[in-house]
């Protein structure tokens, strides 16, 4: 978590504003998704499920195993989600033709009228969540943000 380049002395206390701000960040980043989970239960979807609908939405015709590096499960995991979407209609695989033992995973017209549920469900709920804030504010807190996820990154995602 180096941002100068230089390690701190060893039995240098922490920084108290850095420790903060790392607390609130794990506090928010849970209460999001906690929220978000709640908002969405009307809907009939667990985090796992529109988990996985989201990253097909985003990635059309993505691989089982890159939607389990996306979801963060195992491949078997992702597999057995992808089965029970599948059986629900929602998802379909398709054969692959760059890998003949693989297939892509897509979503089915069935899934539109669920997606636009949770499109509007996260938007209702971002609107809460960063009310009173400006487009510069936003814009300010990405590029923050996005120097303390290329901070804590491991060299092969940097």
């Amino acid at each position: 978590m180096k941002t100068t380049g230089e390690e701190p002395p060893s039995g240098t206390p922490p920084n108290p504003r850095k420790r903060a701000i790392g607390r609130k960040l794990t506090v928010i980043s849970r209460q999001l998704w906690q929220q978000f989970d709640q908002n969405v239960q009307g809907a009939g979807v667990s985090r796992a499920k529109w988990g996985l609908i989201s990253a097909v939405a985003r990635n059309p015709g993505t691989t089982q195993r890159s939607i389990a590096a996306m979801l963060e499960v195992t491949e078997v995991t992702a597999g057995r989600m992808i089965d029970r979407l599948c059986e629900d209609g929602l998802l379909e695989r398709r054969e692959n033709a760059q890998d003949r033992r693989g297939y892509c995973v897509f979503l089915t017209p069935a899934s539109k009228p669920l997606l636009d549920r949770l499109g509007e469900a996260a938007a209702r709920y971002e609107a809460e969540a960063f009310a009173g804030l400006s487009d510069e504010d936003l814009e300010r807190l990405e590029n923050l943000l996005d120097v303390v996820a290329s901070n804590i990154a491991g060299p092969n995602q940097r």
